[in-house]
Parts: C-alpha cells; sequence; structure tokens
C-alpha cells in the first residue's frame, strides 16, 4: 500500500501540468521551426499554423483527456483499496474488541479496567465477582480503593501515582480485601490500554493466599524442625558418590564435637571418629546391606577428640539412578548416648531384680500393665510348684482358691481405679501345682503415671502355711498351759487347804488330847483328790509335749 501511494504522489496534479507544459512548448517550437523551414509561402504557412493549433489543441486535449482518465481511475481504484482496507481494519478491530472482551470476561483470574484518574471500574469480569463476592451492578458504583483495606489506602495511592509518573506497569503482591471482609494476599500485574477512545489501566490479581500460608507454615515447619534437630541432637548428612563430595549439618558437627571451619569432610576423617570396632562396618563399594526400600539403621559408637565415647543411632538411605547404580547416600545421625546409659542402668537393675527373685522366698510378680506382660518370679516354682516355661498372664488370677477370688480380684480393681492407693495387701488361699491349698499373703505397689493410671505393678507372695500352723499349735499349747495354770490355781489349792486345814486341827486335838479317826479318814479324802488332779494335770503337760 505504501508503494502505491508514493506512485500516487509522483503522479500529481502539479507533476501532470509541468509535463504537459514541457511536451505543449517542445512541440510548438519544433513544429514552428520546420514549418517556416519547409513552406516558403506566408498564407499557406499562416494556414497551416492555424491546423497545426487546432491538431495541437484536439491531440492533447485527447491525451490530457487519457492521461486524467487513468490518474482518476488509479486514484478511485487506491481510494476503493484503503477504504476497504480500513472497513477491514474496522471489522478487525471490532471483532479484535469482541475477542478481547470475551477474554476478559471468561479468565480464570480476576481482571478489572478502571479509570487511571477517579480509579472507578469500568468493566470487570466474572472471575472477579465470583472470587470477590461482589455483583457487576456493585463494582460499577466502586473504585479500587474499595477491594483494599483501608489501612492499604495510602500505600496504593503512592503506587499509583509512581506508575502514573513514569508511564510504567506494575508487578506487586498487596492485599485485597473481599465483600466478606476477609483480606487476601494477590500477586497485581496492571498496564495501560486504549479502550473505547480511553486510556484504563487493565489489571490482574492471582489469590496467592493459600501458597502464602504453606509457605509462612513451611518456614515456621523448618524453624522448629531445626529447633527440634538440635534438641534431639538430629544431625543430617549426605554422601555424593559421584562426585566424592560429603557435607555435614551443624547438628553433625556438633554430635561429633568438630570445628565446621577445620574438620575435612573426607570419608578417612569420618571413619577415624568411629570407634575400632565399628570401622569395619564402613565399605563404600558394597551396599548389599541395604534393603528392598534401599534404607538400613544401625548404633555405633563414635570417639570425640576429647576422647569422649558417645552413641548414635544412624539411618542411611541409599538413592540410585535409572540403571539401578548408587549415586548418593543421605542420613541421619541422632546422639543415644544418655538412652544408651539409661538402658544400661535398666539392664543392671533388671539383672539385680532377677537375681533378688532367685535369692528371695517370695513369690514375684512384676505386672506391665501397658505391653500386657508379667514377669513370673522363682518363687512360684520354688514355692508353690509351677513350671514357668509353661504358664500364661492368668497364672495368679485363675489360681486363687475359688471361695477367695471374687473378694480379692474385686479389691484388687477398686484398688487400680482409685488413684489415691499406691498399694494393695491381701490375705488368701492360693492353688499350689499340686492343687495343695496355700495360706499366702499378697503385697503389691501399684505404679501410676502423671494421670493417675496404673501402668506398673510390682508385688510379692509369701507362703504362711507353716507359719499359721505354728501359730495354731502354739495357741493350743498356750490353752492347755492356761488350763493347767487355771487347774493349780484353783482346784489344786482346795484339797491342799482342806489337808493343811486337817493337819492343824489334829495338832490342836493332840494337844488337848482329842484322838478324832474321822479326820485321818478326811486328810485321806482330800489326799485323794489331790491326786486326782496332779495326774490330770501331768496328763495335760503331757498332751502339750504330743502338739506338733
Amino acid at each position: 500500500m505504501e508503494k502505491k501511494i508514493m506512485i500516487l504522489q509522483k503522479f500529481s496534479s502539479f507533476k501532470i501540468v509541468l509535463f504537459y507544459t514541457t511536451v505543449s512548448a517542445v512541440y510548438i517550437f519544433t513544429s514552428d521551426y520546420f514549418l517556416e523551414l519547409l513552406i516558403p509561402n506566408i498564407n499557406l504557412l499562416s494556414k497551416l499554423q492555424t491546423i497545426k493549433g487546432l491538431a495541437f489543441i484536439l491531440i492533447t486535449a485527447i491525451l490530457l483527456y487519457i492521461l486524467v482518465k487513468r490518474n482518476i481511475y488509479k486514484i478511485s481504484s487506491y481510494y476503493q483499496e484503503i477504504i476497504d482496507i480500513k472497513q477491514l481494519s474496522d471489522k478487525q478491530s471490532i471483532q479484535s474488541t469482541e475477542e478481547y472482551i470475551s477474554l476478559f470476561n471468561h479468565s480464570p483470574l480476576p481482571m478489572w479496567l478502571f479509570d487511571t484518574e477517579t480509579l472507578r471500574f469500568i468493566l470487570v469480569n466474572e472471575a472477579a465477582c465470583s472470587h470477590y463476592g461482589f455483583s457487576q451492578e456493585e463494582y460499577m458504583s466502586m473504585t479500587l480503593k474499595d477491594i483494599r483495606p483501608k489501612e492499604d489506602i495510602l500505600l496504593l495511592e503512592e503506587m499509583l501515582a509512581l506508575s502514573l509518573k513514569t508511564n510504567s506497569s506494575l508487578s506487586t503482591i498487596v492485599r485485597h480485601q473481599k465483600k466478606n471482609g476477609e483480606i487476601i494476599q494477590v500477586k497485581v500485574k496492571t498496564c495501560f490500554v486504549a479502550f473505547n477512545g480511553k486510556k484504563l489501566r487493565l489489571a490482574s490479581a492471582v489469590d496467592i493466599t493459600a501458597e502464602m500460608n504453606t509457605q509462612k507454615k513451611l518456614t515456621e515447619s523448618n524453624s522448629r524442625l531445626q529447633i527440634a534437630s538440635e534438641i534431639a541432637s538430629l544431625g543430617y548428612w549426605t554422601n555424593d558418590l559421584v562426585k566424592s563430595e560429603i557435607q555435614w549439618s551443624d547438628e553433625m558437627h556438633r554430635i561429633f564435637e568438630t570445628d565446621p571451619k577445620t574438620f575435612e569432610l573426607t570419608l578417612e576423617a569420618i571413619v577415624n571418629r568411629f570407634h575400632p570396632d565399628e570401622r569395619l562396618k564402613f565399605n563404600t563399594q558394597t551396599f548389599s546391606n541395604f534393603d528392598e526400600k534401599n534404607i538400613i539403621e544401625s548404633e555405633q559408637r563414635i570417639i570425640t577428640d576429647s576422647g569422649k565415647i558417645k552413641w548414635i543411632l544412624e539411618r542411611i538411605h541409599l538413592i540410585k539412578d535409572h540403571n539401578n547404580v548408587p549415586i548418593k547416600l543421605e542420613g541421619i545421625a541422632v546422639d543415644i548416648t544418655k538412652r544408651k546409659l539409661h538402658e544400661q542402668e535398666i539392664w543392671e537393675s533388671n539383672e539385680r531384680f532377677k537375681l533378688l527373685t532367685k535369692a528371695t522366698i517370695e513369690a514375684i510378680i512384676d505386672w506391665d500393665i501397658d505391653s500386657k506382660t508379667v514377669f513370673w518370679g522363682d518363687g512360684f516354682h520354688s514355692l508353690l510348684g509351677y513350671d514357668l516355661s509353661k504358664t500364661d498372664n492368668r497364672l495368679w488370677s485363675s489360681n486363687i482358691h475359688p471361695e477367695d477370688r471374687k473378694k480379692v480380684l474385686s479389691n484388687l480393681n477398686r484398688a487400680l481405679k482409685d488413684p489415691t492407693k499406691q498399694n494393695f495387701n491381701a490375705e488368701f488361699r492360693f492353688l499350689k501345682a499340686n492343687r495343695d491349698v496355700a495360706y499366702v499373703q499378697h503385697r503389691s505397689v501399684l505404679i501410676r503415671d502423671i494421670n493417675g493410671k496404673v501402668t506398673r505393678v510390682l508385688g510379692a507372695m509369701i507362703d504362711l502355711t507353716d507359719t499359721l500352723e505354728r501359730m495354731r499349735k502354739i495357741e493350743m499349747q498356750n490353752k492347755v498351759l492356761k488350763d493347767i495354770s487355771w487347774t493349780q490355781s484353783h482346784m489344786a489349792r482346795a484339797p491342799l487347804a482342806n489337808i493343811l486345814g486337817l493337819i492343824n486341827l489334829m495338832k490342836d486335838n493332840k494337844s488337848l488330847g482329842i484322838n478324832d479317826e474321822n479326820l485321818i479318814d478326811y486328810i485321806s479324802e482330800s489326799a485323794n483328790k489331790l491326786d486326782d488332779i496332779i495326774r490330770d494335770i501331768v496328763k495335760k503337760s503331757a498332751e502339750t509335749n504330743n502338739i506338733e
């Protein structure tokens, strides 16, 4: 089109007239010269010049007609093309505007067209209405300030003023406010556009509230993880098998008590920090120890530069490439020294407990309620005759004498449920392995957690059968001795007093010269009664000696 316009410019009216004038002048002077040269007759020359002039007028008129017609035709065609192009352009512009409006309305992102001076909304799309809760009619009476928190309006004005001053677009993260008052974080982009002959600003927003919240939670989680790692003495390390590059977290250095600035992270230097018995396990060429999940766990000893021995728990993960070739090792290490020392103390305590259960004459019971396990001491075998290799958790409860079982178990349950109870004591009959009945005394300690729930019961049973039998015999002997004592103090005293009285009476009669034969009979009778009483005492004494 530009080429055609240039051709039109070349054949403008001025150039046509100039061309015509030049051609006419050349024709006139040239034709006059040749006529004067060839025609000597003046009258004939005059007539021929008149004819020449008329012919010139006719020829130039025809020529001018042809030139003007051609030029007008070309101009008409060019203008028609211009009109067609303009119509096509207008049509395309209308179509483009309609497509733009369609894209604008159906965009998944909230979008607004607003006036740069008044900030009033000119056009909003469906996403803006749906996401923010305002209708099209509500938006038409609002400005950009109405979707911003009040405390952010000053910042909005400053940003827009700077953008207008520099005639630049905006791309930033701001806060928007929905109709329900909810504050959201959005990433806004704006640019200048021409719409209906006016210069407006187009804005689009991406709600990144969830992303920001997730990022915030991730940051907080990483912070908590870092703190937890420090509290738990949890270190992280990687070993790039391809690059032969090892990396340690700060906590790894704290566990190994090394200086991250000076300690050289080489496999040799790290291996040398392990206990000699553990160093044999290191072999970077073989990975047969890894299971199907490519993870192994182990407890190992390390030695610090100060000579301190520590225990660490390691979990190592093996990473392989698509060809199943190991390319990287990564793992965590936890300082478990305190736990191992505590386990050692517990083991020693358990060993002492086991020795104590063997040495004591009591039947020891250790009932771990949480794990639902019971340890039966050797007394259940030595005192009660049970084979401990064939017992279950109900050994104690199922062998309480049937007549005592309900009462004992009921009292035990009440003690377990009462958070104020720290002990459970009872005396009852218990069936031995041979089904003999033993009278036992049960004493136990109830161990509770911070909530008062019993988690463990430690108890012991003593067989009181022999003791009770001895007490029964002693009581029987005491009863016999009491009878002897009563007989001696009451029954034996009466005939003895009679004998003594009769003897004194005989002495008195003798001094008076009286001889009473009846007194001798009375003395004999009392003596016989005393003899019977003595015989009874001897018999009862013999019975006490026969009590076993």
